[in-house]
């Protein structure tokens, strides 16, 4: 028994994790291996943790608001008692600027038709509610090389949107612990330092996988989970053959730096979505931000083709642009010498929307390309993740049966998020 399983998950991040929550309190037999030796110590562990609820579309924003119950009531939410160690979620708002690029106008439609609330700030309500900000307009976003960047800006940004719900946890990995510990208590079981050479199929079907060690697992499915990893593992056995979604691995950097002396972030810390430089930022612990890219200028991106093998520290280039960058919004912001930061590598798909579907391999399922994006959604897409795998087990279509949300009256299609989709249009990553 100890080599199979109904349900197999190659992955135990923070959507591996929730997937195999979601399973196990269904009464499914589940096993989760992992290549590394903790949960959560691939992509999740470089995650920055932002729970915002703004998105491109209804659906995404809507995800995301239903999963804000189980991050605010996460103890309960896990069945955890009083003695576990929990990750803790941070209210600190969001705040998107109206970089004059549509996002704003965007988010705003995608929220009302997703029943989201949110507030219409204009430039004074921002600079009271935050003055330590220069709301210039300093965009489009440019080098800092180029001379323009340094230019005295002459126009101040018009607004922006500001969602008072939305905030971030502070130590992602712990999440993805806290999510595996509770699919143990519902039966799930665990396998670390456990990487897959092969995912292994009889005609059709999947059959289980063989890790690199010559141990052999057998399931009756098999959901696929690793992040960066993902796609070589499915390509292996030609089960994306079928994919309209093109996927990338993108090395991310988040930049650690002090906040201004003075400023109590605990009280006057925001997570503030720039897109007028091409920045997002949110407070970190010990009065310090956590930022990055907002990873939609192509020419900034790093694309990773061997998961394997990517600098795993934070470089000089993004060290300046994102410190230089924070500066012009926080003028009294100071810049150290020693860089400090987390590097990761994301699984990202083209259109930043992720894939949780079926393959054209019988039994064999995949949730890809949540990287960067979906780490705020994960207590929900478990469940979501057991509806498509629940479904096409029964031999439905799980398209085109309704997923109903565990947190609300909303129901959700999972088309948006199939294999087969065209790449939609003007998404961002948010």
């Amino acid at each position: 028994m100890q080599g199979r399983a109904e349900l197999l998950i190659v992955g135990a991040g923070v959507i591996g994790a929730g997937a195999a929550l979601a399973l196990a309190r269904s009464g499914h037999d589940v096993l989760v291996v992992d290549r590394n030796s903790g949960v959560g110590d691939g992509s999740t562990g470089a995650s920055a943790g932002i729970i915002r609820v703004h998105a491109s579309d209804a659906q995404s924003s809507a995800l995301a608001h239903d999963a804000l119950v189980a991050w605010t009531g996460w103890r309960e939410f896990l069945g955890a008692d009083a003695s576990e160690d929990l990750a803790r979620f941070v209210r600190c708002g969001s705040l998107v600027l109206d970089a004059g690029n549509g996002f704003v106008g965007q988010a705003a439609a995608a929220m009302t038709m997703a029943g989201v609330t949110f507030e219409k700030w204009s430039l004074d309500q921002m600079s009271g509610h935050f003055p330590y900000f220069d709301f210039h307009r300093f965009g489009p976003p440019r080098p800092v090389q180029d001379e323009a960047f340094w230019e005295e800006p002459s126009e101040f940004l018009a607004g922006g949107l500001y969602t008072p719900q939305s905030g971030y946890v502070g130590d992602p990995t712990l999440a993805a612990v806290n999510l595996m510990r509770a699919a143990q208590r519902a039966g799930a079981r665990l396998r670390l330092s456990a990487a897959v050479g092969s995912i292994d199929r009889e005609r059709d079907r999947v059959v289980g996988v063989t890790l690199t060690d010559g141990t052999v697992l057998r399931a009756a499915a098999v959901l696929v989970v690793a992040g960066p990893h993902t796609d070589a593992l499915l390509r292996g056995i030609g089960a994306t053959s079928d994919f309209r979604v093109r996927t990338r691995r993108m090395r991310e950097e988040l930049i650690h730096i002090a906040s201004p002396p003075g400023l109590d972030l605990a009280l006057q810390g925001v997570h503030l979505v720039d897109g007028d430089l091409n920045i997002n930022f949110r407070p970190e612990r010990g009065d310090a931000f956590l930022g990055g890219s907002n990873g939609d200028l192509a020419d900034e991106q790093t694309i990773i083709e061997d998961p394997d093998r990517f600098d795993r520290h934070v470089t000089a280039t993004a060290w300046e642009r994102t410190t230089l960058r924070m500066a012009r919004r926080i003028p009294d912001l100071g810049i150290p010498r020693a860089r400090s930061g987390v590097v990761g590598l994301y699984d990202a798909a083209e259109d930043w929307l992720p894939i949780y579907d079926r393959t054209c391999v019988d039994g064999l399922f995949v949730a890809m390309a949540t990287s960067g994006t979906q780490f705020k959604t994960a207590p929900i897409v478990g469940e979501l993740l057991r509806h498509v795998i629940e479904s096409e087990l029964d031999g439905k279509d799980h398209t085109t049966i309704p997923f109903a949300s565990p947190f609300s009256a909303r129901t959700y299609s999972t088309a948006q998020f199939s294999r087969l989709r065209a790449p939609r249009e003007q998404q961002s990553r948010g």
